[in-house]
């Protein structure tokens, strides 16, 4: 109740998610959260490694950027995954 159709026609669950578990670049629900270094801005491990295939720089700050550098944020992590376990069909 109170959901309503988004634009794929789809009954949309997104506005539930916590806003800090979504990963700024593509919108989807982070699994493994990290820091960038010079920006600060987090984003899922797998969209900045794809990110860095194509790109030498942080998406945000346009600083060089290697992918150790990234700051791991296991506490968020496991809020993350606390949070999908209570809500199996997001």
């Amino acid at each position: 109740p109170g959901q309503e159709a988004g634009a794929d026609g789809q009954e949309g669950h997104e506005d539930d998610v916590p806003e800090e578990f979504m990963d700024p670049i593509t919108c989807d629900l982070m699994a493994d959260p990290v820091s960038l270094p010079d920006s600060g801005v987090v984003v899922d491990r797998a969209t900045i490694a794809r990110h860095l295939t194509m790109h030498t720089t942080d998406p945000f700050s346009r600083v060089v950027l290697d992918l150790k550098d990234c700051r791991p944020l296991p506490e968020l992590a496991a809020r993350i995954a606390t949070w999908r376990a209570a809500h199996p069909l997001q």
